[in-house]
Formats: C-alpha cells, structure tokens, sequence
C-alpha cells in the first residue's frame, strides 16, 4: 500500500486521525468525529466525520506485553456528552473506532477542484477499542478510558471475555444481531419487563433476559458464561 511507504518517509505529510463512536449496543446511534476544530466536515470512504473538540491519547504499544489504555477527552459542547451518557449508561461497551490516513487519500469531495489521489483504501489498520468507563466529566469536557478488544489484564481470549453475568454478544454484534440470532416478536425492556414499543426494546445481557426472549426450557444462545461463578481462585 502507498500509504506504508509514505508514512516512512521523514515528512510523510498530512496524517488524518478519524473515530467513529458504535453506539448502537447500549441505545445510541453511529457518531463519527474528527478533532481539527478549524475545518468543517471531514468525508472518508463516503462518510462524514464532524468537527468536534477531542484530544486522544495512549494508543501506542510497547513490547511489554501489556496492552495499551488510551483516553479520549471529549468537548462537553452544551452539555450534549453529558445527555449523551444518561442516556447510555455512560457509553460502556460502546465501540470506538480510531481511522488513519494521509490527507492526500480524502474523498475528492473535501477539495474544490476534486482530487485525483483520492483512494478509499489507502489507510492504516482500524483501530477498534471499547469504552470501560468514564474517568471523569466537567462541564466543559468529559473523559473515557478505553480497553482494547485483547486486554489480557482480564481472563479474556481473542474476541470473547470470560464474563458470568453479562452476555458478551451486547458488543460483538449486538443485540439480535448475527451471534445473537434473536429474531423473536416478543419486546422486553433491561429490566425484563415486557413492552409493546420497539424503541423500548432492550436486552438487559442477563441469563433471565435470555429465558424471557428463548423460553425457560429451551437452549439459551447466550454469550455469557455463567459458570465461571463457581470458579474461585
């Protein structure tokens, strides 16, 4: 790829840092965002990234082993973040996706005159982190920590996390989503309680939730491990 022989060079030039924030597992939408607050509209493979105050940082690796907790601080423009994670149980769970690429790769909508480099593939591997908690709000900014999809702090193998009581298929495609299968008409809201209102549709991610969803006698495709419970160390 161009892009890996550019970003050698001593003066590789302009690289775009892009994140798009998952949302839709823990009631939110798709939120994409750049922080180069002087500009307007940023548009990558044909989606739009929004000018918005943030400062990211800790996503490097070292050879420790270890895997990296990056923090991402976000402008609390009107108290929007703020509504934002009432909303969401503070984001957690949500999916943070960090972009990378040159600027001479944007669409050619970000230019006047078009651009004939413009090259949708020319980008550095997607990043894809997960919110664990928020670290911190002020009136004017609000802080998240992120964990990696591989934090090996936790009992966790590459794509699933060793967790009893919460069903691991929220954040890996989401709630009636492929892992899932769910495909019922019945609609139950976090707490288990049935209602009539899709937008009320939510799945509370407990092994009741799944019973209330499948049936009490029926085989449960839950993506928690109940089990481990009874494991003590």
């Amino acid at each position: 790829m161009k892009i890996v022989a550019d970003i050698q060079r001593l003066e590789p030039g302009e690289l775009v840092e892009l994140f798009e924030l998952d949302a839709t597992t823990v009631g939110g939408d798709v939120l994409r965002f750049h922080g180069y607050t002087q500009v307007g509209a940023i548009w990558w493979q044909g989606s739009e990234y929004s000018p918005w105050p943030i400062q990211a940082n800790g996503f490097a690796r070292t050879g420790q082993g270890q895997q990296p907790t990056p923090r991402l601080v976000v402008g609390n423009v009107d108290g929007s973040i703020s509504a934002l994670c009432l909303h969401t149980d503070d984001l957690v769970g949500a999916q943070v996706r960090r972009r990378r690429t040159l600027g001479r790769f944007l669409d050619a909508r970000n230019f006047t005159e078009g651009n004939p480099e413009a090259d949708p593939v020319e980008e550095l591997p997607v990043e894809v982190w997960f919110v664990e908690q928020k670290a911190n709000e002020t009136n004017e900014t609000v802080e998240f920590e992120l964990s990696s999809a591989l934090d090996f702090n936790g009992v966790q193998l590459p794509r699933r996390q060793i967790i009893a009581n919460v069903c691991g298929w929220l954040t890996i495609g989401g709630y009636r989503g492929p892992q899932c299968g769910y495909t019922g008409a019945a609609m139950f809201d976090r707490d288990d309680n049935p209602v009539g209102d899709p937008s009320l549709d939510r799945c509370g991610g407990r092994l009741s939730s799944c019973k209330c969803r499948h049936g009490v006698n029926e085989p449960l495709p839950i993506g928690a491990f109940p089990a481990a419970d009874l494991i003590r160390t």
